[in-house]
């Protein structure tokens, strides 16, 4: 019998941890977070490695300057065209206990990223800035765990972060980021990834929830797409039309077919207009 699942899946192996996805140069991007492992992916090439490194790595983006910035290791690195890397920044934390996480460019041009602890160290996390002028880093704010995001809203004023042990997405403005409030209340599973859509709307994955939220930028709740995956960690919207989601296998007993995979659906038929 023939599916009648939307999705569809972008990769041939399962990730344990598929994470970070990002549109570079109008190109799909996402890693393979502990393999440190960068991927693109086009409809008319499929995925292909472009970047592989001794570290794991969060995620890759255009600098504003035109450099190809990731979080990877501890710290920050500049990714050549030819596949090497370039240090540029550290946080000081051991990456045999530490490793970054998520993270995204600010509208200042600075690169704000989570950190949180390896394995089963006890549980230690934290959002810090990178300058991209100066190259000096700052920690911005300890003690959450797991931080997912940070995610610039439009306009530039606002930030969200998920705060993944705890349940929640929280809100701040990028001028007081210590003044936090709750954007919203995640139930069912844990809060990934963080991702605005061409149209403003906040795409959160579910990690454990097998499921996409999506807010209006109000904290409103506006839907909840089933994925066919239970842990997805990162979602992307194209202009093209797309829903394209990474997912997780670690810690599951009997992965199903879409577990740890990346995978995609037309944006209209998981998300009506």
């Amino acid at each position: 019998m023939q599916s009648t699942s939307p999705w569809t899946r972008l990769t041939r192996d399962p990730y344990p941890l598929g994470e970070g996805l990002r549109l570079v140069d109008g190109v799909v991007h996402w890693v393979d977070l502990e393999g440190g492992v960068l991927h693109a992916w086009t409809p008319e090439g499929g995925a292909a490695d472009t970047h592989r490194l001794d570290m794991p790595i969060g995620f890759a983006e255009r600098a504003p300057d035109g450099r190809l910035i990731a979080a990877a290791g501890a710290g920050v690195v500049e990714l050549s065209i030819f596949g090497d890397h370039t240090r540029l920044a550290d946080t000081g934390l051991d990456p045999a206990h530490h490793r970054v996480n998520d993270g995204a460019f600010a509208p200042d041009g600075s690169l704000w990223f989570g950190t949180m602890a390896r394995g089963d160290e006890p549980a230690e996390g934290s959002v810090w800035r990178w300058d991209a002028v100066t190259g000096e880093v700052t920690r911005l704010l300890p003690d959450i765990d797991i931080p997912n995001g940070p995610t610039f809203l439009r306009g530039g004023e606002h930030v969200l972060i998920a705060d993944t042990t705890k349940g929640r997405i929280l809100r701040a403005r990028v001028a007081d980021v210590t003044a936090l409030e709750t954007f919203a209340e995640v139930e069912g599973g844990s809060p990934d990834g963080l991702h605005v859509d061409p149209q403003g709307r906040i795409w959160n994955a579910i990690y454990g929830g097998a499921r996409l939220d999506v807010y209006a930028v109000d904290g409103t709740l506006l839907a909840q797409v089933p994925v066919p995956a239970q842990n997805p960690t990162s979602a992307l919207v194209t202009r093209d039309g797309r829903v394209i989601v990474t997912s997780a296998s670690n810690g599951l007993d009997e992965p199903g077919e879409f577990d740890g995979h990346t995978f995609a659906a037309p944006l209209a038929a998981v998300l009506p207009a």
